[in-house]
C-alpha cells in the first residue's frame, strides 16, 4: 500500500538539479517576460558580489515522486529559467571549458553505454505542442544555442509560435543582453552562488490528488496562481482517468492562451450561467460553494465537458470565429467597442444554448439596449446585473425567441428615458453606447466593420478660439445647452485633436473631419448633410433626429 507521504526540506540548487522533472500536460505554459528575467539576474549579481557566503532563498517548488522522475506541479517558471540560464551560459563566448562541462551535466545525461546510463534531460516537457522538440534541436547540444542564434531571436515577435518556446527564447535573448552590458561578471563565481548558495523549499507527495492540492495553494516567484489554475487543477484531481487529465489538460491550454487574462472573466460568465443570479463572492467560492457544493455540477469530467462546451459558443459568438452572420458580427464589434461592462455575454450565450441561432440579432440587440437603458436611467449596476438574469431565467422557461422577446423582462422607464438621453451625455459612461448604436443603425450590415480606434468629438467645439465664426453663429447660452448634447456629438476614428477640433466649421470638415470619419456612417451622413455651416439651425435638426433615431433603436412609439 502506498504511503503516500508528503515530505519537505531545503535543498541547493546543484541538489535540486541532481533530480530530473517532468513538466506534465496539466501544468501552465513557460511565461516569464523579460522584467521578471532581469530583476532574476540583477538579484543573482548583486548578491554573488555582496553576499557571497550567505544563503539566498529563491522560492518553493513542488513535486509529484514517480520511480524514475517527479512531475513538477509549482515552480516550474523558476526550475525552467535556470535550466536556460545554465544552457545559454554552457554556450556563452566568455565561459570558460572548465565550466562548460559542468554547466552541461547540470542539463543533461549523455549516454554511457558501458555503464548502462541512458542519456537524457534534466527537464522534459511532457505533451505540450513541439516544446520538447524545441529542447533537443536548441538547447541540448553544446554550441546548439550559438548555431541557432538567429532563429531563436526571430522566435521571440513569431505569434504564431507556441507561447512556452515564445517565452524560452525572450529568456535566451535576455540572458545575452544582460551578460553583454554585465561583463564585469566573473561567470564562474555566479554559477557557484547560484549552485551552492541558492536555497529552494521543495515539498513532495506520493500521490497526484495531495500534489494537486499542494499546488493550489502555492505561488510561483512573481506569478500568483490565479482562480483558474486552481479550479483546473482541483477538477483534474477529480479525474481518474489519465489519458483524460491529458486530454483536458492540452484543451484547457488552448482555450487558456486564446483568453489570456480573460479567463477568469470567462469561468465567471459560466458562473452566471449556471445560477443566474448575481455574484456575492469571488470566483472560487462561487464555484466551491455555490455550484460543487449543492452538487448543481459534478467535479472532474463534468467540470471541464460544460467549460470546454460553453468556450466553443464563446469562441463564435463573442470571438466570432468561423461566425459568417455579418450583421450578428458587426452589432458584437459595436458592442466591444463602446460598452463598459461584459454582463450580457453570459445572457447572449444562454440564449444560443437554448435557441441556436433563431432570432439571435435581434435577441442580442433587445438585451444590450435593455442593459444601455437601465444605464441612462440611472439603475445602479446590481440593479442592472439582476435584470439581465431575470432574462436568463426566462430564457429557459420562453416557448419560443418570439414569446420571450415580447416578456415584460426587457422593459424599462421610457419616459425617463428620453428625459436623460436630451441632456447633457458627453462625458456619461454610456455616451459612446448610444452613439455607436446610432452607427450600427446607419452602417450597412451587410458588409463586415470592424474599429480600431473611435473617440467622441464635438462639431460645435468645446472651447471655440476668440474671433472664431462659432462666437457670431452661436450665444453664450446656445454653447451652454448644445455643445454636449447628443445632436452635437459624432464619432471619429482617431485620437482628439483640440487644435483641429476647434477650427471654424468648413476648416474642421477638410482638415479634420474629412479624413477620420469615412467609416462611421451616422458621422459621415452628418457630414454630407451639412456641407457648408453648422449653426444652431443645423444643430436643432441634427438633435431631434438623434432623438427620433434612439426612439426606434430602443423600441419608444411615444
Amino acid at each position: 500500500m502506498q504511503n503516500n507521504e508528503i515530505k519537505f526540506g531545503k535543498q541547493t540548487i546543484a541538489k535540486a538539479f541532481e533530480d530530473w522533472y517532468t513538466i506534465p500536460s496539466y501544468q501552465r505554459n513557460y511565461v516569464w517576460v523579460s522584467d521578471q528575467v532581469y530583476d532574476f539576474l540583477k538579484d543573482m549579481k548583486d548578491n554573488y558580489i555582496d553576499h557571497a557566503n550567505d544563503e539566498y532563498f529563491l522560492g518553493s517548488y513542488i513535486k509529484q515522486v514517480r520511480d524514475d522522475s517527479n512531475d513538477l506541479l509549482d515552480g516550474q517558471q523558476r526550475i525552467t529559467t535556470l535550466f536556460l540560464l545554465f544552457a545559454f551560459l554552457r554556450d556563452y563566448e566568455k565561459t570558460d571549458d572548465e565550466l562548460r562541462s559542468s554547466l552541461q551535466e547540470m542539463i543533461f545525461q549523455k549516454e554511457n553505454k558501458v555503464k548502462k546510463i541512458p542519456s537524457r534531460i534534466r527537464l522534459d516537457y511532457q505533451i505540450r505542442g513541439n516544446v520538447n522538440q524545441f529542447i533537443k534541436k536548441f538547447i541540448i547540444d553544446e554550441g546548439s544555442i550559438t548555431k541557432n542564434w538567429d532563429t531563436i531571436v526571430a522566435i521571440v515577435d513569431n505569434v504564431k509560435e507556441n507561447m512556452t518556446i515564445r517565452h524560452m527564447c525572450n529568456t535566451l535573448v535576455c540572458f545575452k543582453s544582460f551578460f553583454d552590458e554585465n561583463d564585469d561578471v566573473d561567470l564562474t563565481k555566479l554559477v557557484q552562488f547560484i549552485s551552492t548558495n541558492v536555497v529552494v523549499i521543495f515539498i513532495s507527495a506520493d500521490s497526484l490528488e495531495d500534489s494537486f492540492r499542494l499546488f493550489s495553494i502555492m505561488n510561483d516567484r512573481g506569478l500568483k496562481l490565479g482562480s483558474s489554475d486552481i479550479l483546473k487543477s482541483s477538477n483534474l484531481e477529480k479525474v481518474s482517468d489519465t489519458r483524460k487529465i491529458d486530454d483536458y489538460a492540452r484543451q484547457w491550454e488552448e482555450m487558456q492562451e486564446n483568453l489570456g487574462d480573460d479567463i477568469d472573466r470567462f469561468l465567471m460568465y459560466i458562473r452566471t450561467m449556471i445560477l443566474k443570479v448575481r455574484a456575492k463572492t469571488n470566483l472560487l467560492d462561487e464555484f466551491e460553494k455555490n455550484i460543487f457544493k449543492p452538487g448543481i455540477l459534478k467535479r472532474g469530467d463534468a467540470f471541464f465537458d460544460l467549460v470546454f462546451e460553453t468556450y466553443a459558443v464563446y469562441d463564435k459568438l463573442i470571438y466570432l470565429t468561423s461566425n459568417d452572420d455579418v450583421e450578428y458580427c458587426n452589432l458584437i464589434r459595436i458592442l466591444q467597442s463602446s460598452l463598459q461592462n461584459t454582463d450580457w455575454v453570459p445572457v447572449v450565450m444562454t440564449y444560443y444554448q437554448r435557441f441556436g441561432e433563431s432570432e439571435l440579432t435581434t435577441f442580442t440587440h433587445k438585451v444590450v439596449c435593455k442593459n444601455i437603458a437601465d444605464n441612462v436611467c440611472g439603475d445602479a449596476p446590481s440593479s442592472r446585473i439582476d435584470a439581465l438574469n431575470k432574462i436568463m431565467a426566462e430564457i429557459n422557461t420562453a416557448a419560443s425567441p418570439f414569446v420571450l422577446m415580447s416578456s415584460s423582462c426587457f422593459d424599462f422607464d421610457k419616459t425617463r428615458f428620453l428625459a436623460e438621453i436630451q441632456t447633457d451625455i458627453y462625458g456619461k459612461g454610456y455616451a459612446k453606447s448610444l452613439l455607436m448604436l446610432l452607427e450600427y443603425k446607419y452602417q450597412d450590415n451587410s458588409l463586415d466593420k470592424s474599429f480600431k480606434q473611435i473617440s467622441i468629438e464635438h462639431i460645435l467645439p468645446q472651447t471655440p478660439k476668440i474671433g472664431s465664426q462659432w462666437l457670431n453663429d452661436f450665444t453664450d447660452d446656445e454653447r451652454l445647452n448644445y455643445t454636449h448634447k447628443i445632436g452635437n456629438l459624432i464619432i471619429i476614428g482617431r485620437r482628439k485633436n483640440s487644435s483641429l477640433g476647434n477650427l471654424d466649421y468648413q476648416q474642421k470638415r477638410q482638415k479634420y473631419f474629412d479624413k477620420n470619419i469615412g467609416s462611421f456612417a451616422r458621422s459621415l451622413n452628418i457630414y454630407n448633410t451639412y456641407p457648408s455651416h453648422w449653426t444652431p439651425a443645423e444643430y436643432k435638426l441634427n438633435q431631434q433626429k438623434a432623438i427620433d433615431d434612439l426612439k426606434e433603436i430602443f423600441g419608444i412609439k411615444q
